[in-house]
């Protein structure tokens, strides 16, 4: 009597896909062009030889010489790497892996190796904080911020330096502008090219009430009617407090003025007209305002969800001296604190190619507060004072001018600013 025991297939250790591997080799070996339509960073890969041919067909390709199997090969022998890879039957078997070396079978495959490097480097988070986290120690948000990372890298084709330049060419033959995210105020859009651009971060500067706020959301409102998904996190306003200064600005009137009107029992129906209109128009939009949200570890991560589903073009922070960080050591300043959030809000923006604002109080001197280093990692640095007259100021344009105001109006019941006529 025979019997059969049923084999338990057990998951790896370590998340990855040996298959998409050794065809996503054998896919370069045959097809150098796989390279140049897409990026293949190394943390794709597991196995050590697998990284070692890539970094060989990757130095052959950007050197522009032989691009085949056979060069691969011969690299590999010149630099002492051919046993590393298994030696020169495992080679030939790698190169016949896939029977064709198209970069749509290299794509197809180059996606579960995403899959799999994303889920390795989670667990290695996970893994790293599992023995304080049994403690009841650690920093929970951190570790979320790891995973917000992990499934956020993204899946980008390569572009190579000539198609860059055959872009750029093209939008100064055809006058294209750049996409910008501007404030409606005419000196102020013209003189930065439209407003600050994906990758970019700027920092609005003002003393206390002195427009931070108006300014940030007044750009908001533009992102939205000019069809863009905008994230607002606001540190100092309830999330109903900001929707009214937007309601108020589309509007034209201060909505706050329903509350003595329903007091008297008499609503206008010209302004209720004009309020569901810019209501219907921010609900439509995708708009999404958070107030709930303190530190950077949460603001990041909401971030890189709400970019990552395409929710996310502008993501503005309102503002930066009221968000504080949880990973960092509780012996560092208050200064270190503030350079570190703003670095990480420049990392936002190039890493998920979003544009993002923030705003800074000003000190006693008229500076950005707490750390010289807002300026520094900032595209833009926008400045509001208040004088004789209230203007704006540019004191940071990457690419610009720079030193120059403009003067202005700043009307706090509509939450909106109007240019004045230069004198």
């Amino acid at each position: 009597m025979t019997t059969s025991a049923k084999i338990i297939q057990m998951a790896p250790s370590v998340p990855l896909n040996e298959t998409a591997e050794k065809a996503a080799i054998s896919c370069i070996l045959q097809n150098f062009e796989c390279l140049r339509v897409m990026s293949w960073p190394e943390e794709l890969f597991f196995y050590e030889a697998h990284k070692i041919i890539l970094t060989t067909a990757k130095e052959l390709a950007d050197t522009g010489m032989a691009t085949d199997p056979f060069a691969v090969q011969s690299r590999l022998e010149q630099k002492g790497l051919l046993d590393a890879v298994g030696g020169m039957h495992n080679f030939t078997e790698l190169m016949d892996f896939m029977p064709t070396g198209d970069a749509k079978t290299a794509a197809w495959h180059r996606s579960a190796l995403m899959d799999a490097a994303r889920y390795r480097r989670a667990l290695a988070a996970v893994r790293e904080a599992e023995g304080a986290f049994l403690r009841q120690e650690g920093d929970i948000a951190s570790v979320s911020l790891e995973l917000s990372e992990a499934a956020m890298m993204v899946d980008r084709p390569r572009v190579s330096t000539r198609d860059l330049l055959t872009k750029l060419t093209e939008e100064l033959e055809n006058h294209t502008p750049a996409e910008a995210f501007g404030t409606g105020i005419e000196w102020l859009d013209r003189v930065t090219n439209g407003g600050v651009k994906r990758g970019e971060l700027l920092t609005i500067g003002a003393p206390t009430s002195g427009g931070k706020s108006i300014l940030l959301l007044q750009m908001a409102v533009q992102a939205v009617l000019a069809g863009k998904k905008v994230a607002v996190f606001s540190l100092e306003m309830p999330a109903t407090q900001v929707l009214a200064r937007m309601v108020s600005h589309l509007a034209g009137f201060n909505v706050g003025i329903f509350r003595m009107a329903g007091a008297k029992g008499s609503v206008n129906k010209d302004m209720l007209a004009k309020f569901n209109s810019a209501s219907s128009l921010l609900s439509q939009s995708g708009l999404v305002v958070e107030s709930g949200f303190t530190d950077m570890e949460s603001i990041d991560a909401s971030a890189r969800d709400l970019a990552g589903k395409g929710n996310a073009d502008l993501v503005i922070v309102d503002y930066v001296q009221l968000v504080h960080l949880r990973a960092m050591a509780s012996n560092e300043t208050r200064e270190q604190h503030v350079s570190e959030i703003t670095r990480r809000l420049k990392a936002l923006a190039l890493q998920l190619n979003i544009a993002v604002a923030t705003a800074s109080q000003l000190n006693e001197d008229g500076k950005l507060r707490e750390s010289r280093a807002i300026g520094m990692h900032s595209d833009h640095v926008w400045m509001i004072k208040h004088e004789d007259k209230s203007f704006i100021s540019l004191d940071k344009n990457r690419d610009g001018e720079r030193g120059h105001a403009v003067p202005v109006h700043m009307d706090g019941s509509l939450a909106k600013f109007t240019q004045l006529q230069q004198s």
